[in-house]
């Protein structure tokens, strides 16, 4: 320690000047180092999450042909409703589930909205739209909305308004707006039928001909 000997200290005020050193050393650590050991585990631990939605993410962008296969699938399955009978079914559904819900109802009116009306620009879909007032407890009402949503029809609840207790207290009363797409009927183009101008047009070689033995008559 070549820096020691240019101080000309005694042996004691060496020692106490390495144990200095050393305890500023650890009190820089302290304050300066170990905090960060804990981000360093944070930093660990998200980068393993991002590993994991990037393998998942993969995973999912491989079963790109599987999904296209499946879709084409439920397409051709996919039964059409005559969009006079659309109203009916979709009231059918709401009665049905209403009364396994234990949910009472009233007032149920159907309305057609189509997909401009709607904001929408499917030209596949049709969409039925029914609003009605609903009292029940809390539990039926949420058993009935979840009842709607679940399985493999396209009925939603699109919006709950006037959301309150009735007169007695004890039970919610609502308006719901319930929503349904519908598979539009395919448009026939009739087939085209030939002109009868066309049919009936003389041609031009017998014509002709015919000029030419006028002519030699005379």
């Amino acid at each position: 320690m070549h820096w020691l000997d240019k101080l000309n200290l005694q042996p004691h005020e060496r020692r106490w000047l390495l144990i200095g050193l050393v305890v500023l050393t650890l009190v820089l650590n302290y304050w300066l180092v170990w905090p960060y050991f804990g981000e360093w585990t944070e930093v660990r631990v998200d980068r393993e999450k991002l590993d994991a939605t990037r393998t998942r993410y993969l995973g999912e962008i491989g079963k790109k042909a599987t999904y296209e296969r499946k879709l084409k699938e439920l397409q051709r399955a996919g039964a059409e409703v005559m969009q006079e009978d659309q109203a009916n079914r979709l009231q059918s559904t709401i009665q049905t589930e209403a009364a396994t819900s234990g949910v009472t109802w009233s007032n149920l009116r159907p309305l057609i909205v189509p997909a401009r009306v709607a904001g929408q620009t499917n030209a596949f879909f049709d969409e039925q739209q029914m609003t009605m007032d609903v009292n029940s407890g809390e539990q039926e009402l949420v058993n009935f909305l979840y009842a709607l949503g679940s399985g493999d029809s396209m009925i939603r609840v699109r919006d709950m308004t006037r959301l309150r207790l009735d007169p007695s207290n004890t039970r919610l009363a609502t308006t719901l707006t319930v929503i349904a797409s519908f598979q539009k009927k395919p448009k026939t183009t009739p087939a085209v039928q030939p002109s009868r101008s066309a049919a009936v047009q003389p041609k031009g070689p017998p014509a002709t001909n015919a000029r030419v033995a006028v002519s030699q008559k005379k």
